[in-house]
């Protein structure tokens, strides 16, 4: 009688999906995510980033350019080293000749985050000694602007959530509901929609914000309203191309009921989409939000929010450039990483590529 053979051979690797694959192969993807990447690492750790407090003023600071950093100390120590940089009262740069060592991981002004949930006094880097370091200069009131750049990331990260998340929860279900029933429900919307979409975004968010009152909670409220019909209208295309599909005839004449065929066959198909609209809503959401506070119908001061910055810092682009420069940086890239995701997603998930 002979013996069964033991199964020996290894267990095949299961392959990740092919989508998968060509988004980690993109260079846009890589791109994105990194620009994302490190938008999310500054907004999640903002006071552990930041040198200083976003609001602390300095009137001996005032417009000090970017400091420059020097490699070698007094005696031709390797390291990092710094000069002084202040502002006489008469409005002149003054350099001093003493050079501070530059730290890392050093110990300052304490400070809460995530609600509570983190205390620490510790900070990336420091200067040992009695000055300020201004790594990219500092504002018209003396405050450093990488500080203000750090906290000003969270805000602009939490706007573009909300206002994802409100046309998502609003958008995705009128949609929803809209394509699949159709009739007098799916003409009513439509028609609503359809005057949301005659304004442009940023309009709509100005008439919202100006009917609700300024203020950072208004600014969410508005950008996700103004995000809204886009998400209604993605939606009940993706529907009206799958609600005569043959899974879900079959899954209807099997005796499911509406919703639960809207909410396990045709939503989940229609996720592609949707993902790929989220990141660019992204991208919208900031630029709106930057939009509002250049305008004045956003933060109000001292909030560090970017595009208040930017329109503080226009009034001194002929003495301090950098005080608009950098802001204007940083909502650049955070918009162009999340649009190249998008144009990443949307290539990867394509379904005519994916055959």
């Amino acid at each position: 009688m002979t013996k069964p053979v033991a199964n020996t051979s290894t267990p095949t690797r299961r392959e990740p999906p092919r989508w998968r694959r060509r988004l980690l192969r993109s260079p846009l993807a890589i791109t994105g995510f990194v620009f994302i990447g490190v938008f999310v690492l500054v907004a999640a750790f903002a006071p552990f980033i930041s040198p200083y407090s976003p609001v602390e003023q300095n009137l001996r600071g005032t417009y000090v350019p970017p400091m420059r950093v020097e490699l070698r100390g007094p005696q031709g120590q390797p390291g990092l080293w710094v000069r002084e940089v202040s502002r006489t009262p008469l409005g002149q740069l003054e350099v001093g000749q003493e050079l501070y060592p530059i730290r890392f991981f050093v110990r300052g002004e304490p400070w809460v985050w995530w609600g509570g949930l983190l205390r620490s006094d510790l900070h990336l880097f420091g200067v040992d000694g009695p000055i300020k370091f201004y790594l990219l200069g500092a504002d018209e009131q003396g405050r450093d602007i990488l500080s203000r750049l750090a906290h000003g990331a969270w805000i602009s990260l939490s706007i573009g959530l909300i206002a994802v998340t409100i046309g998502l929860l609003v958008g995705v279900p009128v949609g929803l509901f809209s394509g699949y029933f159709g009739g007098t429900f799916d003409l009513i919307t439509q028609r609503i929609v359809e005057v949301m979409l005659s304004f442009p975004g940023i309009l709509l968010a100005i008439v919202l914000v100006a009917t609700l009152g300024t203020g950072l909670t208004n600014v969410m409220i508005a950008v996700g309203i103004a995000a809204i019909p886009v998400y209604a209208r993605l939606v009940r295309g993706s529907v009206l191309a799958l609600r005569d599909r043959e899974f879900v005839e079959a899954s209807r004449a099997l005796g499911s009921r509406d919703l639960r065929i809207m909410l396990r066959h045709i939503l989940p198909n229609a996720l592609s989409p949707i993902i790929v609209q989220s990141s660019l809503q992204m991208a919208v959401a900031i630029l709106f939000a930057a939009g509002l506070g250049f305008l004045g119908l956003g933060a109000r001061p001292p909030e560090p929010e970017w595009g208040l910055m930017l329109a503080r810092g226009r009034e001194y682009l002929a003495t301090a450039p950098h005080v608009a420069t950098f802001p204007g940086l940083a909502i650049m890239f955070v918009a162009l990483g999340f649009n190249l995701l998008g144009d990443a997603l949307r290539d990867a998930l394509d379904p005519r590529a994916l055959r």
